[in-house]
C-alpha cells in the first residue's frame, strides 16, 4: 500500500518528533503492509513554514537513517499545503511542495472550522495551471461537513479527496465518521491516507481501514484507493473514475408546501 499523508519527517511539525520515532513510524507502517510513505509535513504561513528544498533535505536523511536500520519502505517526498491566495506561484517557485516533488500534485489542506474564501475559483485556478488538487481529510473541514454540495462542486471542477483511515474507524467522532462513509459511498473519495501524527494516537496503520472502505465501495476500489490511485497522483496522472452527478437542490419546506398548492 501506499500512504500519501503522513507526519514521519522529524521536528518540523506536529508530528513525529524524533529521528529514532520516524524509524519507528516506518517499522509499524510496514508490518501493516504499507510499502511507500510520502512525508507531508504541515506547510502553513505562520504555523509551519517548510520549503521544498528542506522538504528533500529531509527526506533524503531520513531515508538514510532507514536504510542503516534495514527498514525496507520507501520514504517520498511532499507536504500538506495550506490554502493561500498565491498558490499557483508557490508552486512554480517551490513554497509549496507537490507529492512525489512530481510538480503538479498538491495536497491541499483547508481550515477544520474557518470558511474558506473562493475555494472554487482556486481550485479553478490550479487546474488552468496543470495542477491536481487534492483535498486533505474533507471528512473533517466544516465547510463541506455543513453542505456537502460544496464538496460536490469542487470535485466536478477536477479535484480529488483524500479520506483519513482514521475517520473510517470512528476516531474523530460519530459525526466524522458518518460524513466518511457518505463521501465513500457517493464516489467523492479517491485516496485513503494515515495522516499518521506518531505511532500511538495516529498510528501509520491502513490495514485496519481497509475492510471498513471495502463495505462501502467494494473491494477493486477500496484496494485501488491504497495501491492504484495513489501511485498515479504521485506521478502527476489523473484518476480515471467517473465525476458524481450533483444533488438536486433542496428545497425548503415552505417551497415544497407552495408546490403542493
Amino acid at each position: 500500500m501506499i500512504d500519501l499523508h503522513t507526519h514521519i519527517l522529524p521536528a518540523v511539525d506536529d508530528g513525529v518528533q524524533t529521528e529514532g520515532d520516524a524509524v519507528e513510524f516506518a517499522r509499524v507502517a510496514y508490518e501493516h503492509g504499507t510499502r511507500t510513505i510520502v512525508a507531508t509535513p504541515h506547510c502553513r504561513d505562520g504555523f509551519f513554514t517548510i520549503h521544498r528544498t528542506e522538504v528533500l533535505a529531509g527526506v533524503a536523511a531520513l531515508r538514510e537513517r532507514l536504510a542503516r536500520e534495514s527498514v525496507a519502505i520507501d520514504l517520498v517526498p511532499g507536504a500538506e499545503v495550506h490554502l493561500c491566495p498565491d498558490l499557483v506561484e508557490r508552486i512554480r517557485d517551490g513554497r509549496a511542495p507537490t507529492l512525489g516533488d512530481n510538480g503538479k500534485t498538491l495536497l491541499l489542506e483547508l481550515s477544520l472550522t474557518q470558511y474558506p474564501v473562493e475555494i472554487e475559483n482556486v481550485v479553478f485556478q490550479l487546474r488552468l495551471a496543470g495542477t491536481i488538487p487534492l483535498f486533505a481529510h474533507p471528512e473533517r473541514i466544516r465547510y463541506f461537513e455543513d453542505d456537502i454540495r460544496r464538496y460536490e462542486s469542487v470535485i466536478r471542477l477536477g479535484a480529488y479527496g483524500q479520506v483519513t483511515s482514521g475517520s473510517l474507524l470512528g476516531a474523530f467522532g460519530r459525526k466524522i465518521q458518518e460524513f466518511s462513509r457518505e463521501l465513500a459511498r457517493k464516489g467523492l473519495i479517491h485516496v485513503m491516507a494515515s495522516d499518521a501524527h506518531n505511532v500511538g494516537g495516529r498510528p501509520p496503520n491502513l490495514a485496519e481501514a481497509v475492510p471498513h472502505l471495502a463495505a462501502l465501495v467494494g473491494d477493486d476500489l477500496a484496494a485501488k484507493m491504497v495501491e492504484d490511485f495513489p501511485a498515479a497522483l504521485l506521478r502527476g496522472e489523473e484518476i480515471d473514475l467517473p465525476v458524481p452527478e450533483a444533488e438536486p437542490p433542496r428545497r425548503s419546506v415552505f417551497s415544497r408546501w407552495l408546490r403542493r398548492r
